[in-house]
């Protein structure tokens, strides 16, 4: 029996609602696969079709990922759901992937957790990153593309969906922000 199963079993059995909120910390176990999957060509492959899909997207066209595009003035981002290639690989590694692209175009992880809640019969778990820019030190300060949140959300073990936007300030501390499409090519570009 797994511990998730054990978890919710305990949790079900009592009638209790849950309500848990840790820390995110990948495990050993999960960064070796994750690791190996980075050198695999189905993420070659996926990163191609997310950046595919995001061209069809902005021009309305249907795409090859299930993928809605956010875009205001404040907040740009976009929304992947599981489809074909749920089985070629995790949206968890995805995440990961999103998040190591950030810090490697300097960005800092100011914040990583997990919230798992209890909905009655099944389990409710929210994973996200945010990520801020590095500040520069003085004024404008660059905000790049914006700050990055990255949220995965999974009801029980399947994953629904994973969430990647960025918010910018309108404040005159900062200068304007980057070009999101250019975020995108920069995140999927083999």
């Amino acid at each position: 029996m797994s511990l998730f199963d054990y978890i919710s079993g305990r949790l079900f059995q009592s009638g209790k609602n849950i309500n848990v909120h840790e820390t995110l910390e990948r495990s050993q176990r999960f960064m070796d696969a994750y690791n190996a999957w980075l050198r695999e060509l189905q993420f070659k492959a996926l990163k191609e079709d997310l950046l595919k899909s995001w061209g069809y997207r902005m021009n309305h066209m249907k795409s090859p990922v299930d993928m809605v595009i956010y875009a205001t003035e404040h907040a740009k981002g976009f929304i992947v759901y599981p489809d074909y290639w749920q089985a070629l690989i995790p949206l968890s590694f995805l995440m990961e992937y999103l998040k190591d692209r950030m810090l490697h175009e300097s960005y800092r992880l100011v914040h990583a957790d997990r919230m798992i809640v209890g909905k009655n019969d099944h389990l409710e778990v929210k994973e996200r990153y945010h990520l801020k820019p590095e500040l520069s030190k003085k004024e404008p300060f660059s905000q790049k593309y914006g700050n990055a949140h990255i949220e995965l959300l999974k009801y029980d073990k399947k994953e629904i969906r994973l969430k990647f936007l960025v918010n910018v300030y309108s404040d005159r501390k900062y200068t304007g922000p980057w070009e999101f499409n250019d975020l995108v090519s920069l995140l999927f570009d083999n």
